[in-house]
């Protein structure tokens, strides 16, 4: 199963922050894992420089601070 995520946070100073992606899980009965899933690719989106920031041209350090998760199911298996 497919699930489309979309975080948003700030990190030091205030800065906002937001993450897209999907992650892909094997088993139906596994949802618990989609945030962790979300999270990770979350935070190497962060690391990497790849997430979207409320400051264009300025990057966001840590500490990181999430404020709001969405999570939808794609249609499909």
């Amino acid at each position: 199963m497919k699930y489309r995520y979309t975080i948003n946070g700030t990190g030091a100073g205030g800065t906002t922050w937001r993450t897209e992606g999907q992650v892909e899980i094997d088993k139906a009965g596994l949802f618990g894992n989609v945030p962790h899933e979300a999270m990770m690719a979350s935070f190497n989106q962060l690391t990497q420089g790849k997430a979207i920031y409320g400051n264009p041209g300025v990057g966001c350090r840590g500490p990181y601070d999430v404020t709001s998760m969405l999570i939808e199911k794609l249609p499909g298996k």
